[in-house]
């Protein structure tokens, strides 16, 4: 059995938030749903594929935040087994300090709302 070890460079957070997808030359966004994230990257559920190193700009949110827009490029993608959705992995590629400081600030609101829910 192959065991690939986790090469991130930064903790994951599972969350149930939405992004929309907006590729580069491709006029129509894809609305998706984001499992996991960290300061790197996140991983999102989609019915649409996207081919490795494809580059786009994501529009992030939820419920309690503002939506911020930040580019990104897939690092991984493939058919999640039994279902017509793909799992996307995109990192995070800022294009100045200010998407780097939002993408912590709303990772760090990820990690404070999962805090919450395990303290009694």
């Amino acid at each position: 059995m192959d065991i690939k070890a986790d090469q991130r460079r930064y903790s994951r957070y599972e969350v149930l938030d939405y992004a929309i997808v907006d590729v580069d030359g491709d006029p129509e966004p894809i609305r998706s749903v984001i499992v996991d994230i960290g300061l790197g990257g996140l991983q999102l559920r989609a019915k649409k594929p996207l081919n490795v190193g494809t580059n786009c700009r994501l529009c992030v949110g939820n419920l309690e935040s503002k939506p911020f827009e930040i580019r990104g490029e897939v690092r991984h993608a493939q058919q999640v087994t039994g279902s017509d959705l793909y799992a996307i992995g995109v990192r995070f590629v800022p294009e100045n300090h200010d998407e780097r400081t939002t993408v912590a600030e709303y990772v760090h609101s990820v990690f404070q709302r999962q805090a919450d829910f395990l303290t009694p």
